[in-house]
């Protein structure tokens, strides 16, 4: 089940994905395509196999602070983001798209999903991550590539977000892991494995190496894992990604 986690590049994983590991990209996107499909209204996800009570909010011990970006800078690194999407899909006399507003990993996959839905795809999303239930055929792909390119230029997420993890961001992803992520996934079936100190997270995880992903661990390990639509209800019910790690 091939899923494109950049533009050109296809990598076989399971149907469902952590949306993001703090390695710079050019584009977030995820595609999520060829899976089981699902019963239910596209863009409603259904419930999992129990709804746990809401847990409070998460307030970090330490809180990130991050260099500030300018709007310049910001449209800079999103018209680059833009070319290489263009590039990859074959968009040799791509669209001028303005910008509707600026998203973020919290609101950028359902964002997005609507504008493809109006598209005319079967589309969902939550955090920073899409899926196409019903995948994209061959005979759509070239209407797909011009459609994603459109709704991403139109509701592009910051660039902030996709910068490299600072050691602070690292740490407060650790901190959030532990002691916010892990008893959410608990509480809905999962079994996250053991994490190991927090000074040797950060440090293999700024070497390119990250040795603990709860979110990971549990994702594909339950048995409604491979469904797109409950994979969206998990990223709902737990999310992986905290706007703190970006000083939100």
């Amino acid at each position: 089940m091939p899923v494109a986690q950049r533009p050109g590049t296809l990598v076989p994983r399971r149907c469902v994905m952590r949306g993001r590991t703090g390695v710079a990209v050019a584009v977030l996107l995820v595609v999520l395509a060829g899976c089981t499909t699902p019963t239910g209204t596209p863009g409603t996800p259904t419930t999992g196999p129990s709804t746990p009570p809401p847990m409070a909010p998460w307030t970090p011990s330490h809180p990130v602070t991050l260099p500030a970006m300018s709007d310049a800078e910001a449209l800079d690194l999103r018209a680059i983001n833009l070319a290489g999407r263009a590039g990859a899909y074959g968009l040799t006399d791509p669209p001028v798209v303005e910008l509707v507003r600026w998203t973020t990993m919290a609101d950028y996959g359902a964002t997005v999903a609507a504008c493809l839905r109006d598209a005319g795809f079967n589309a969902v999303g939550a955090g920073g991550i899409v899926g196409f239930p019903d995948g994209i055929g061959p005979a759509q792909q070239g209407a797909y590539h011009l459609a994603e390119y459109t709704c991403d230029a139109e509701y592009s997420m910051h660039p902030k977000y996709l910068q490299v993890f600072t050691a602070e961001q690292w740490g407060l992803r650790y901190d959030y892991d532990v002691e916010w992520l892990v008893p959410c996934l608990v509480s809905v079936g999962g079994a996250p494995s053991e994490p190991p100190t927090r000074d040797t997270y950060v440090a293999r995880a700024l070497a390119g190496d990250v040795v603990w992903d709860p979110y990971s661990d549990v994702q594909g390990s339950v048995e409604w894992g491979s469904s797109i639509e409950k994979t969206v209800w998990l990223n709902q019910t737990c999310p992986p990604d905290p706007l703190a790690l970006w000083g939100g």
